[in-house]
């Protein structure tokens, strides 16, 4: 069983989409060269077909990286569910929040949160407002865990 930790889910990023940023930004600065080649070569049109290329080529970019940035939304979305239900269950059993785990970064009944050495199941009610806790025994004993920068 894998569970992470607190610290892990809140700060855990994305540096694919930086690399996609710098990408879309190269390929801007390509298309600014080449339109400015198709300019002073006007009759030259492999700059015309090289910018068209290009062009299209900016515009699936930027088509994936918009379809990332909703996944990225959704998925940053259930991690926030995920560690305020660990915050509240921080603060009821009395721990600071770093000694919770949860073996999920999204919210679904049959989630585990370890405190401690407590294991507990946690169950959402169906409009997502409550939650319910009962004591939980892993059927695996190992236990794999996932701390902040791994």
């Amino acid at each position: 069983m894998t569970i992470y930790s607190y610290n892990y889910l809140v700060h855990q990023n994305s540096n694919h989409t930086l690399i996609q940023l710098g990408i879309i930004g190269i390929t801007i600065l390509i298309i600014a060269v080449l339109s400015w080649l198709w300019y002073h070569h006007k009759t030259d049109l492999k700059y015309r077909d090289l910018f068209i290329i290009m062009v299209l080529l900016l515009l699936l970019l930027v088509g994936i990286q918009y379809n990332e940035w909703e996944s990225l939304q959704n998925s940053f979305n259930q991690k926030s569910q995920v560690t305020q239900i660990m915050q509240r269950v921080a603060k009821e059993k009395g721990v600071k929040e770093t000694a919770v785990w949860s073996n999920t970064s999204s919210v679904s009944s049959g989630m585990l949160i370890k405190v401690q050495d407590h294991i507990y199941n946690v169950t959402v009610n169906t409009d997502g407002n409550s939650y319910t806790l009962t004591k939980a025994t892993p059927i695996q004993s190992k236990i794999n865990y996932v701390k902040e920068g791994e």
